[in-house]
């Protein structure tokens, strides 16, 4: 029977482990990176990052009519909206600004948003959707 040490015997398990697990974290794929919604060439983009506002941006060249923002928490959605969006325009909207079915303003006391899901159609009739994680 071969008698390994133990301080030869961790360093080797360790290294076969990094060597298995580092691999799969370096992969790269057309769609995005790890982690992202892979949405590089979205129609808008929206921040969250600033607590009493979602901002959206126009990414396109066209303006945006009839844009609708929906924040799904839980059970719940809360919906809000613009009539238009510019081209390449900020548009920044309260939390305050979003209800629900019956009424109720989102607040974000209260809510765990989960997702941001927007609609909107271009001048042209084209319709765009796109749903990413709060």
């Amino acid at each position: 029977m071969i008698c390994v040490s133990r301080r030869v015997l961790v360093p080797l398990v360790g290294a076969f482990v990094l060597g298995s697990i580092l691999p799969a974290c370096s992969g790269s794929s057309p769609d995005g990176a790890v982690g992202t919604a892979g949405q590089s060439d979205a129609f808008v983009t929206v921040d969250v990052s600033t607590p009493p506002f979602i901002t959206l941006e126009n990414r396109t060249d066209q303006p945006l009519i009839d844009v609708t923002v929906g924040i799904k928490s839980g059970m719940l959605t809360y919906s809000g909206g613009v009539s238009r969006l510019e081209a390449k325009e900020k548009r920044q909207l309260r939390h305050g600004e979003f209800t629900s079915r019956d009424g109720t303003a989102f607040n974000l006391r209260i809510a765990r948003p989960s997702t941001v899901s927007i609609t909107a159609r271009d001048i042209a009739g084209k319709q765009f959707d796109a749903a990413m994680p709060w």
